[in-house]
């Protein structure tokens, strides 16, 4: 029990059917002893044994919707760097919103409501969405980060290894989203989780890459600073012209653009 909420008592009845139930305080229940809304979700419990990598992504949802269910907060507080379950903005339970910026807003006609900017921590997007000032908002809370060393990349899988206990974790690299395409062997990954569950991700704000193409740095005649490149990730950026084959450069890991040339103990 967190914060009202109970999660994944397990029943299993009849045999060829688990039920999953969550039990969460209604927020809007004025009583001294609110009551309970029950949440149930059905699967068979045959999914429950498969390996992570193999279990559908129907599964993965189902237990991240679980694992979601934290608590409800009024939209009038609603603050920038607080997470959002895709349940509150769209059909996509399995994202996760995070708030980039709150307005609060009094029409002439209406009632008032947030105007709120939310970035999908896998894919990026970014989506604006109305809350009414009058409801409730659930919001995610996760333990805080720890750190990880991303060990190596099997297929679908990140394989991950905590700094302290040397513990080692299973991630499917879609749970990455936008990030995914700068992992690197060695890297330093940053992994909030709730119950357990791992949620979100943060990578080092630069990274090092080697150039593996680009044409010869020449400006003259040319007004434009830069020029395309591809990494040896195989994405491709544009970069400075001083920049040439061979040269290892520093990537903003945030939004993909060049940083810099990378010293020799950079990575």
């Amino acid at each position: 029990r967190d914060r009202g909420v109970t999660l994944a008592r397990a029943l299993v009845a009849p045999p060829s059917l688990c039920i999953f139930h969550t039990a969460s305080e209604d927020p809007d229940s004025k009583s001294p002893n609110p009551r309970t809304k029950q949440h149930a979700i059905q699967m068979p419990p045959s999914l429950l044994c498969q390996p992570p990598q193999h279990r559908p992504a129907v599964l993965r949802s189902t237990l991240l919707r679980l694992a979601l269910r934290c608590g409800r907060v009024p939209a009038n507080n609603l603050g920038k760097g607080m997470l959002v379950p895709g349940s509150e903005v769209s059909r996509q339970a399995d994202r996760i919103f995070r708030v980039l910026s709150v307005g609060h807003v009094k029409p002439g006609k209406g009632g008032a409501f947030v105007q709120a900017k939310l970035k999908c921590v896998l894919d990026g997007t970014i989506v604006p969405h109305k809350f009414r000032s009058a409801e409730t908002v659930e919001t995610v809370d996760l333990d805080p980060a720890e750190d990880y060393s991303l060990l190596y990349t099997d297929g679908g899988l990140v394989h991950l290894m905590h700094g302290e206990t040397f513990e080692q974790i299973e991630v499917p690299r879609e749970a990455f989203g936008e990030l995914a395409v700068w992992l690197r062997d060695g890297m330093s990954v940053r992994v909030a989780s709730r119950q357990g569950v791992p949620l979100l991700f943060t990578l080092p704000p630069r990274a090092a890459y080697e150039v593996v193409e680009t044409r010869l740095g020449s400006r003259e005649g040319k007004t434009d600073a830069s020029k395309p490149a591809v990494l040896s990730n195989g994405e491709a950026l544009r970069v400075p012209h001083f920049v040439t084959v061979g040269d290892r450069i520093l990537v903003n890991t945030e939004d993909g653009t060049y940083y810099g040339k990378a010293g020799p103990d950079e990575g």
